[in-house]
């Protein structure tokens, strides 16, 4: 790669779908003279969309790397997918990339994804910059679209560029330096001198309100860098106009990653220079066919070569040796490289103990702690159940590996259930999962909403009773229990008391009741859910000198405890979340209702956040009516809504409820006397 940090160019492309992020890396990337030819989305000839999901939805789903020298720069372009669906990939890329490109479509309003891109970016103190597409649409008024994306990312926008015209007759840009469109030139300057650290330049400014041109252009990059200027481009990537420009600007303006401090998480500085000792962090895992594992690293520190062992958090001590080093062109070609300094990005294969955005450096180095790199829990669950034998076999390990590539997709066997659970963001985002789990491994799953973990207990004192009789010729088997149950306080657990008074049941033979009845409330009576919070006695029986044995006094027990429970008028106990809700608030009022009116929900707080754009409601909800939610939300917040889920307690399922819980999955009992 390049050997000036100077010259390197780290640019993560985000955006609402339908942008045209994808076409415009396609463009950028053929003009750099990176690709023989321009890649399209619509004919799946595009570098970055070559999945075969991506190519059925038309659709970037996975984040693209796009590398190499042109220009006197050291190009990484990096495509994210537009879903929020596939939100992790672009966490990755705005941690990864010193420049966050935002590409908005002048054809609508910036949408509440895009300004949370945007926000996330500027938290991370990374530099900012908006291209807006699509200014060939009909009906297109670009000093309206100006004005939206002041409003929704705020005043520190400054159009660098005016189209000639909007519609069909779009045909070229005007720099602010040719032609000052609406003084946006004064405006671009008041913004550089905000973050102007030179104190004769920033007085003599105060006085003339006046740079130069060389003055200006020498103050951009700082001022991107430091956050107080966010420039807007304009171009269509389709047919190639203002691309130039678009690449021009991004050679001479974009600040270089030595502009941007980083520091590990104890706060301590790593120097940007290739001399330090290496430190880099995992932003990308996906697995090859022929190469493996593919780790893709931020080098925050120091060098990495060829030919060096790695070490992770999980990794062995001694290291592991990179099997290659390599810069990408897109998600099917790389070139391998001998080194990567400071400041650059680069994969390197067949290192199998790296995990996503964890620090990573050579062996017998010092390894570092680094910031988190946050991603949003996922907010769906399905169950999945293999479809053959052979899938059942192959499963765990396939998913493992998906896990590993999307930090917001996890799986789990719940205790409870003794289900496989996936967890995703969206219903889409599992859809896809499932069809790279069928393409990529060869397992096939079916997936239905997991059964809910509900839990039983009584509400009354009640006692049972069982004789165990059995004679087969020769020994018998018998055991008779008298038992009660009875509540115990929330929380309690399940506790056990021996009543037997005058030898009633050998004391011998008081184990074997007692783990009878555990078995039964590990097990369930009503819905195969654990019984909780109850003690339960066994308090009289009978036994036989030579037919009784602890194989009989563990079926009495338990039998003699079903039939208690079933008397004690039992009850389902059903999950309750907690939730907390994030909403334009323009919607919170539908979001309030739906919880309180459809769902059974209880509102415990609610505030304000973002000068009052955004409402986060904090509820208590059943799970029950909660599986769908993702869905449901999305729908009543035109895709904007997102929200987190945690248990909170258990609490009894209304009479109703429970009555068609039982109908539904629960089991029958035959009562034995």
């Amino acid at each position: 790669m390049t050997s000036t940090l100077q010259g390197l160019r780290n640019l993560a492309f985000v955006g609402h779908p339908s942008a045209g992020k994808t076409t415009l890396v396609d463009a950028l990337a053929h003009m750099l003279g990176l690709t023989p030819r321009k890649g399209m989305v619509s004919d799946r000839t595009s570098i970055c969309d070559t999945e075969p999901e991506e190519h059925d939805k038309g659709h970037t789903l996975q984040m693209a790397v796009v590398q190499g020298e042109a220009k006197g720069c050291g190009w990484t372009l990096i495509d994210t997918p537009g879903y929020d669906d596939f939100i992790a990939d672009s966490n990755s890329a705005i941690a990864a990339a010193d420049i966050i490109v935002g590409v908005h479509s002048a054809a609508g309003r910036p949408n509440y994804d895009f300004k949370k891109e945007l926000e996330r970016a500027a938290g991370l103190k990374k530099g900012r910059i908006i291209i807006v597409t699509h200014v060939d649409g009909e009906n297109i008024d670009f000093d309206a679209v100006v004005d939206q994306i002041d409003e929704a990312v705020g005043e520190l926008c400054v159009p660098f560029d005016h189209p000639n015209a909007t519609g069909a007759a779009f045909k070229s840009v005007a720099s602010i330096f040719e032609v000052d469109h609406h003084g946006w030139k004064q405006n671009l300057m008041d913004r550089v001198m905000d973050a102007c650290e030179d104190e004769e330049l920033l007085n003599r400014y105060l006085e003339t309100q006046s740079l130069t041109d060389a003055e200006l252009h020498a103050q951009i990059p700082k001022a991107i860098a430091r956050g107080s200027l966010v420039p807007i481009l304009a171009c269509n990537p389709v047919n190639g106009v203002g691309v130039d420009r678009v690449l021009a600007f991004l050679a001479e303006f974009c600040p270089h990653p030595g502009q941007f401090p980083q520091v590990d998480a104890e706060g301590q500085e790593l120097p940007c220079t290739p001399e330090a000792d290496f430190v880099g962090q995992v932003i990308s895992i996906r697995s090859d066919a022929h190469l493996g594992k593919i780790c893709t690293l931020r080098v925050l520190s120091g060098q990495v070569n060829a030919g060096d062992s790695l070490v992770g958090p999980r990794s062995p001590d001694k290291g592991e040796k990179v099997g290659g080093l390599f810069r990408q062109l897109g998600k099917k070609k790389r070139e391998p490289v001998e080194v990567a300094k400071a400041g650059e990005i680069v994969a390197v294969s067949k290192v199998e103990g790296l995990a996503f955005g964890e620090a990573v450096t050579v062996a017998g180095k010092k390894l570092r702690t680094l910031v988190r790199i946050g991603q949003p829990e996922p907010m769906v669950s399905l169950a999945a159940v293999p479809r053959t034998r052979a899938d059942e076999q192959k499963i765990g390990e396939a998913l493992k590996k998906l896990e590993n590539e999307d930090a917001t997709f996890k799986f789990d066997h719940d205790p409870d259930t003794h289900e496989l659970v996936i967890h995703g963001m969206t219903e889409l985002h599992l859809a896809v999962m499932e069809a790279r789990l069928k393409r990529r491994y060869g397992v096939e799953i079916s997936t239905h909403p997991p059964r809910i973990a509900y839990r039983e207990t009584v509400s009354r004192p009640a006692e049972g009773h069982h004789r165990h009789k059995k004679q087969t010729g020769g020994r018998g088997q018998f055991g008779e229990c008298y038992v009660r149950v009875r509540p115990n306080a929330k929380g309690a657990g399940v506790t056990f008391t021996d009543g037997v008074v005058g030898g009633t049941i050998p004391r011998n033979l008081i184990p074997a009741v007692e783990k009878g009845m555990r078995e039964m409330v590990a097990k369930g009576i009503l819905t195969s859910s654990q019984i909780v919070d109850l003690d339960f006695e066994v308090y009289d029986g009978k036994y036989h000198d030579v037919d009784s044995d602890e194989a009989s006094f563990k079926v009495a027990g338990a039998r003699a405890f079903m039939d208690a429970f079933l008397k004690a008028s039992p009850v389902l106990l059903e999950p309750v979340m907690e939730l907390e809700v994030t909403v334009p608030t323009d919607f919170a009022g539908a979001v309030f209702s739906d919880l309180t009116s459809h769902r059974r929900g209880q509102v415990m707080d609610q505030w304000n956040e973002h000068d009052g754009q955004l409402t986060v409601i904090k509820a208590h909800a059943p799970l029950s009516l909660l599986q769908t939610y993702q869905r449901d939300l999305k729908s009543m917040t035109a895709g904007e809504g997102s929200f987190v889920m945690r248990l909170h307690d258990y609490a009894p399922l209304p009479v109703q409820e429970q009555t068609r819980v039982l109908a539904q999955i629960g089991k029958k009992h035959e009562h034995e006397e």
